[in-house]
C-alpha cells in the first residue's frame, strides 16, 4: 500500500470513527433534591450544558430538580443500583457508606469558604470521594449546599438559649443532632421535600440551611426569623454510578469529571455574588435578618463535642489534615 492509499484509509477510519461517536448518544439522568430556582439546579444546568458541548453530543445530561425521581436515600440506592446515573445530595447522606465523610458537615469546622473550598479541592476532597468507589459511587465533583443559617418562627436567635426548646428539622446528621441537643433543641431529620410542609403545619418550627435553599424554597412565607449563624458548612458531592462512568471511553470520563468541577465552581461563583441580594430580598419578604453574632458561645458549647464524637469513631488524622490546609 503506498503512502497516499495509507492515508486515505486511515483518513476513512477517523470520519468513521467520528460518525460513530456522534450516533452513539448516551442520555444520563440528574436526580436531585433542590427546587429549580435554587443555584445548585442552576449549576446542574450549566454541567448538562458543557458535557454536551465538550462531547459533541455523545453524552446528554437531563436534569430532575425537586426530588423528582425519590429522596436523597432513595435516589442514591438509584445510582448505586444504576436505574439513575448522576445525582448530588448533602455530603451526610453518603456517611452511612464511607463515614469519613461525615467529617465535612462537623460545626464551625472551617475558618471560611476558601478554606473549605481548598480542603475539597485538594487532597482531603479527593480522597474522601475515592472512598465511595467501593460503594458503586463515582465521585465527579464538589457542588455546595452552603453554610448553614437558623430560621425560626417565633422568636430570633442570638444565643445559645435563644435555641432552647426550638423543634427544628436538620439532616440527618449525627453531629448537627448532637449540636442542636447540646443546645437544648429537639432536632427532627426530614426530607428537603417534605421541610416546606411541616413548617406550615407546625410540625417543626425552624430550620437550618444556606440562604440560597431558604429563599429558593420559600421558606420565607413560613419562618420570621433568619440568623446568619454559619454553624456548619454542608459540601455536596455530585457522584455516578461506577460502572457506568467506567464503561465509557476515558475521553468522555474527562468531560464528565473537568464539567463537574467547573460547574462547582459556577455554583460557588454565583452563591457568593447573590448573598446581599438574597438577604436584601427576604428582608422584603418581611424575614428579621440578624447579620453579626457572637458565634464563640456556640462554638464553645458544641465545637469540641461534636469533633470528639466523630473521633472516636473514626481517628483524628482527618481533622489534622482539614485543619492544616491554608
Amino acid at each position: 500500500m503506498n503512502r497516499k492509499s495509507f492515508l486515505a484509509v486511515i483518513a476513512a477510519m477517523v470520519m468513521l470513527g467520528t460518525a460513530g461517536l456522534a450516533h452513539a448518544q448516551t442520555k444520563l439522568r440528574f436526580s436531585h433534591a433542590g427546587p429549580e430556582t435554587a443555584s445548585q439546579h442552576l449549576a446542574a444546568l450549566e454541567f448538562a450544558k458543557m458535557v454536551k458541548e465538550r462531547s459533541k453530543g455523545a453524552l446528554e445530561v437531563q436534569v430532575y430538580p425537586s426530588s423528582q425521581l425519590g429522596n436523597d436515600a432513595t435516589v442514591i440506592g438509584g445510582v448505586r443500583g444504576g436505574t439513575i446515573d448522576i445525582m448530588m445530595a448533602g455530603s451526610v447522606n453518603f456517611a452511612g457508606l464511607a463515614p469519613r465523610i461525615g467529617a465535612l458537615d462537623l460545626p464551625f469546622l472551617f475558618r471560611s469558604p476558601e478554606h473549605a473550598f481548598k480542603v475539597l479541592d485538594g487532597p482531603v476532597g479527593a480522597g474522601l470521594m475515592k472512598d465511595l468507589d467501593s460503594h458503586s459511587l463515582k465521585g465527579l465533583g464538589w457542588f455546595q449546599v452552603g453554610f448553614r443559617c437558623i430560621t425560626t418562627k417565633s422568636r430570633a436567635v442570638r444565643t445559645p438559649d435563644d435555641v432552647k426548646g426550638l423543634k427544628i428539622r436538620v439532616p440527618p446528621n449525627p453531629s448537627l443532632i448532637q449540636a442542636f441537643k447540646l443546645m437544648g433543641a429537639n432536632p427532627v431529620p426530614l426530607p428537603l421535600g417534605e421541610l416546606y410542609q411541616a413548617l406550615e403545619s407546625g410540625a417543626v418550627d425552624s430550620q437550618e440551611h444556606p440562604i440560597s435553599i431558604t429563599y429558593a424554597a420559600k421558606f420565607y412565607e413560613v419562618q420570621k426569623h433568619l440568623t446568619m449563624s454559619r454553624h456548619a458548612y454542608t459540601a455536596m458531592p455530585v457522584v455516578m454510578n461506577k460502572a457506568k462512568f467506567d464503561g465509557l471511553a476515558p475521553d468522555l470520563q474527562k468531560v464528565l469529571v473537568e464539567s463537574a468541577q467547573q460547574a462547582g465552581r459556577f455554583q460557588r461563583e454565583l452563591d457568593a455574588k447573590d448573598e446581599t441580594r438574597i438577604i436584601t430580598e427576604l428582608r422584603a419578604k418581611g424575614m428579621q435578618v440578624i447579620e453579626s453574632y457572637d458565634q464563640a458561645p456556640f462554638r464553645k458549647l458544641v465545637g469540641d463535642e461534636t469533633r470528639k464524637a466523630f473521633v472516636e469513631k473514626n481517628g483524628s488524622d482527618l481533622l489534622a489534615a482539614i485543619d492544616a490546609t491554608n
